[in-house]
């Protein structure tokens, strides 16, 4: 019978025992009435056989004449689509699936001197030696990624681990399992515990038996973070990386680290003997790039003994060094603030400054850089000219200067607020004797965007000498680092030069972050804070003497003046790569591990950083392979000009995307490689994978256990190669088997041959 089952195209036809039912069907029918004319044809066309003509003896006659009623048999078979359907019984041997983590984490050496990878390979091979022929194991591998491969191909254990995803798609793949497998330390990046996929696997009755690999205590391990640093720096400024290296039961180690920048050899940096202790331990380093693009930085730690993982001492950060200058329009009165600050923001060398300096019979007096061409009048007249600039400095400006020449509705402080909130750009205000409270700017537009409020008052000063004094929060933001350790910025504050007098100004607005206060008898009264309003942010001082920080430093101490300067339009600038009418690439994960999905945005501003909606964008996406894919993204409602895109990273290497608006093209690459996620934390979990194997009906394993247990689990033993029985439903297209097509053309031959030999055409 197993013959007769391989013609019918059977797969595996020594696996079937008998057939307990059978049932013939035309897959499609043809009419009563071509079926009669084809049964009358084909008598017919027999029939010739038969003729008194004919010479042939009787024999030969009826031996003709039944071909070709069988073949047009064949013939009205393959036309009808001839089926059958079967009810067959199968012996077959147990399909068991194992599933191997080669992960990153899988790399730790916390197996008796082995890594997880390297046990998982001896279970395999133990497990191989003990099913022997009695059961089909089917071996996969997976990270971020299934694959149908054995794990002794694989060489490093890289990558992230969905485990639970990879578990899902072999349930998918596998039509008849009989268990699961799974040798893995049970970590999952995606954070996904199989609560759906486990009720799955029950009603199929697909037990998984997870053998849980590696020491579910925190291993010894160093692993170093890259913490300090921006998606960008200006060509011309200090980059500054920190890395916090923390140790697990190495502390007290003296290391070496070192800061590399791909594509050079040499070390940027290094620092010895970095003692590594029971906390996280900073180390800081600065760097200066000397020239624009996209450069990776790379901390290194070595000199570490006695870690589970080297993987875990190498951190990388990419950063973007961008060829543009902030921008500056600083006006003020004739003073000393005006003098020394103007003076030192003019020679920082990432500042375009321009100045504007109100003369006392009227008129101003231009210097600088100016971005604008009516600098008699002040203030930009136009928004598109004052959008050119990247952060303006009010000093001491009355405001009938902002109603001059019958301008009641105040425009140009309405277009100012307009180019903080608008446009992103910063706005920093200072103290002085015609500004807040003294100049009766309570009900202005630049009232409704400062930070503190307002409030008239017939006592708009505040004389004598005071120390000015930061608040917890301002010690701790970038605006107010003059010095990078905590404890020395404290003192740097502390130690500055007293300030003379201030404006009196209201109380801190909701949402607003102050910074430094000043102590009086009714309180401390706020002296320097910052807030975000819309797309940009608003500095406000409440003095205007910080140039005594200047002239009035030792003469061998650190210039904390020209740091806090250079701090403030740093902060306050806009993002330099976000420029009208052009497109660019902007993401917010530094790391990109193959296997993560990222998110990417496009801000689309006109002239007037205005959003461009509804923007034909197209978003090209060229994978490492050269597979190209189109997006044509949209923005939303509640975001206009902002269109935003996922990129799946299936591929390890460089992914390239261009972004297409109108004639201007902007490519951003992408390198997707190896994730370290895993080892923040790479502790094995079996307890959640054995909550995994109950609710399925399996049963989470030790790896020493785990070959002879199964094949008692799997119920194995004494199976002796005989396998298990099932009964399956399958549907033969016999009028499409190759034997009928065979048969058909060895009748349509012989009939032929044997007309031929007795010399009849």
């Amino acid at each position: 019978m197993s013959l007769v089952y391989w013609l019918l195209g059977l797969p595996s036809p020594g696996t079937i025992v008998h057939s307990t039912g059978w049932v013939w069907y035309a897959a499609s029918p043809v009419g009563t009435s071509t079926l009669v004319f084809l049964i009358v044809l084909g008598l017919c066309v027999a029939g010739l056989n038969l003729l008194p003509q004919n010479v042939m003896p009787w024999s030969t006659r009826f031996t003709l004449t039944i071909v070709r009623m069988v073949g047009f048999g064949l013939l009205v078979l393959m036309l009808c689509q001839l089926e059958l359907r079967l009810e067959l019984e199968r012996v077959v041997r147990p399909q068991v699936a194992v599933l191997t983590d080669i992960s990153g984490s899988m790399g730790v050496r916390d197996m008796a001197g082995k890594t997880r990878l390297e046990a998982a390979r001896g279970v395999l091979d133990d497990l191989l030696a003990s099913i022997g022929n009695r059961a089909d194991l089917i071996e996969y591998t997976f990270n971020w990624r299934l694959e149908g491969r054995s794990a002794r191909t694989v060489s490093e254990p890289a990558g992230s681990t969905r485990l639970i995803d990879a578990l899902a798609e072999v349930a998918r793949r596998e039509a008849d399992l009989h268990a699961v497998v799974i040798l893995s330390d049970g970590n999952d990046t995606t954070g996904n515990r199989g609560a759906l996929v486990a009720p799955l696997l029950a009603a199929r009755r697909i037990p998984v038996y997870p053998v849980v690999l590696g020491d579910p205590n925190a291993p010894r391990l160093v692993s170093v973070k890259i913490t300090g640093a921006g998606e960008y720096v200006r060509l011309g400024d200090e980059l500054r990386l920190v890395a916090t290296l923390t140790a697990h039961g190495l502390d007290g180690q003296a290391v070496t680290v070192r800061l590399l920048e791909e594509g050079n050899p040499k070390p940027l940096a290094t620092r010895e003997n970095v003692r590594l202790g029971k906390g996280p331990v900073e180390v800081a380093f600065v760097t200066k790039p000397d020239k624009a693009g996209v450069k990776t930085y790379r901390i290194v730690t070595e000199g570490v003994r006695g870690s589970v993982s080297e993987r875990s001492l190498v951190a990388e950060r990419r950063v973007e060094v961008v060829n543009s200058k902030i921008r500056v329009l600083y006006l003020d009165i004739p003073r000393d603030e005006r003098k020394i600050l103007g003076h030192w923001l003019s020679v920082d060398p990432v500042v375009d400054l321009a100045t504007l300096t109100m003369l006392p019979k009227g008129g101003w007096y231009a210097q600088g850089a100016l971005q604008h061409e009516n600098a008699g009048d002040g203030l930009p007249n136009q928004e598109a000219e004052l959008c050119r600039y990247d952060v303006v400095i009010l000093g001491d400006i009355p405001r009938s200067y902002f109603r001059s020449g019958g301008d009641v509705s105040e425009s140009k402080l309405e277009r100012l607020a307009e180019f903080v909130s608008r446009r992103g750009g910063g706005l920093i205000t200072l103290g002085g004797r015609s500004v807040y409270a003294a100049g009766q700017y309570h009900d202005s537009a630049l009232a409704r965007i400062l930070p503190f409020t307002i409030e008239p008052t017939d006592k708009p000063q505040v004389p004598y000498l005071f120390k000015i004094t930061p608040t917890a929060a301002g010690l701790s933001h970038p605006l107010m680092q003059l010095e990078w350790e905590p404890e020395a910025n404290r003192e740097a504050w502390y130690d500055l030069p007293p300030l003379d007098g201030c404006n009196r100004v209201g109380r801190i607005k909701p949402g607003a972050s102050l910074l430094a206060v000043r102590t009086l008898d009714e309180g401390p009264m706020p002296m320097i804070a910052i807030q975000n309003v819309g797309k940009g942010r608003v500095l406000s001082l409440a003095v205007d003497t910080t140039w005594r920080w200047e002239m009035l430093r030792p003469e061998e101490g650190e210039d904390y003046f020209r740091r806090f300067w250079g701090n403030a339009v740093r902060v306050l600038a806009p993002d330099p790569r976000i420029t009208p009418n052009r497109p660019q690439v902007l993401r917010s994960q530094s790391a990109t591990p193959v296997g993560q999905t990222i998110t990417l945005s496009t801000r689309l501003v006109d002239s007037l950083y205005k959003p461009i909606r509804g923007a034909d964008l197209v978003v090209k996406v060229t994978s490492p392979s050269g597979k190209v894919t189109n997006i044509y993204p949209c923005d939303g409602r509640q975001a206009p000009g902002l269109y935003e895109y996922d990129i799946p990273l299936d591929e390890p290497g460089q992914w390239e995307v261009a972004a297409k608006y109108k004639d201007h093209v902007v490519v951003e690459r992408i390198a997707a490689g190896e994730s370290t996620e895993e080892l923040d934390d790479p502790r094995s979990r079996p307890e959640e994978l054995a909550e995994l194997a109950e609710a399925t009906g399996g049963k989470l394993l030790r790896p020493d256990e785990a070959p002879s247990s199964l094949v008692k689990m799997l119920e194995l033993e004494g199976a002796g190669g005989q396998g298990r029985r099932l009964t399956q439903t399958v549907s033969v297209p016999v009028w499409n088997l190759p034997v009928t097509l065979a048969l058909f053309v060895a009748l349509v031959c012989a009939d032929c041959y044997v007309r031929k030999r007795r010399g009849m055409v």
